[in-house]
């Protein structure tokens, strides 16, 4: 990602060398590489969230049905943690003589990890009382797989918001297109004056703070960080 907005960086600065209309073109492709590229990371990481957290409720599920079996808590996560990546960290702290709840607090920081707060939470509160683990692990499983469900269902329903925001900063293209069809030139209108270089900044500049507005607004309803 830093490669490519340096990249950006040495294309808008090829444009100030050449010439203005050069400054104006290379300003307005790197406003939309830069949103875009904003775009394609915020879903990679949302994406991302959402694995992790069914990786978790799974997880969850899986330690659960290996204590409800007899299985003491040490052996419970260290079969769990062969088939679920995301218990592997606090198994090996568990192996090297390590604070498991402390690494499962520390990972819950990271975007969608924060289910396993409550797996530290029944892990300390088990091992401290000595009270029975599975049952809680189920209602932590219960409640995460409960918390996915709606996730998806929100992040379903903003979707058609999200496309909405990026449908709308497409149209001034077509509407160039659209004047092409009609025996205009309105790209050189565009870059031949200065009148033209501010409508076409303005424009770039107003359709990807929308698209960025809209797509921050679709994360604060839906809770993402």
């Amino acid at each position: 990602m830093v490669v490519i907005i340096l990249l950006l960086v040495i294309i808008t600065a090829a444009g100030y060398v050449a010439d203005a209309q050069g400054a104006v073109a290379s300003c307005a492709i790197s406003l939309v590489a830069l949103t875009a590229i904003r775009l394609g990371w915020q879903y990679r990481r949302r994406r991302s969230a959402l694995r992790f957290r069914a990786e978790i409720a799974h997880a969850s599920a899986v330690l659960a049905s290996y204590l409800r079996v007899g299985q003491v808590p040490s052996a419970a996560l260290a079969i769990a943690a062969a088939d679920c990546q995301v218990l592997r960290e606090g198994h090996q702290a568990h192996t090297l003589g390590g604070d498991v709840v402390r690494v499962w607090r520390q990972q819950a920081r990271l975007p969608g990890h924060a289910g396993l707060l409550e797996l530290a939470r029944a892990w300390q509160i088990s091992i401290e009382t000595g009270a029975p683990m599975s049952s809680t692990l189920d209602q932590v499983a219960a409640s995460l797989s409960a918390d996915q469900a709606l996730t998806q269902v929100v992040n379903s329903e903003l979707a058609a918001a999200r496309a909405t925001g990026k449908v709308m900063a497409v149209l001034p293209g077509c509407g160039i297109g659209i004047g092409y069809l009609l025996g205009g030139d309105p790209a050189h209108w565009l870059l031949a004056a200065p009148m033209g270089w501010t409508c076409l900044l303005s424009g770039v500049v107003l359709a990807c703070a929308g698209v960025l507005w809209i797509e921050a607004l679709a994360r604060q309803a839906s809770g993402e960080v």
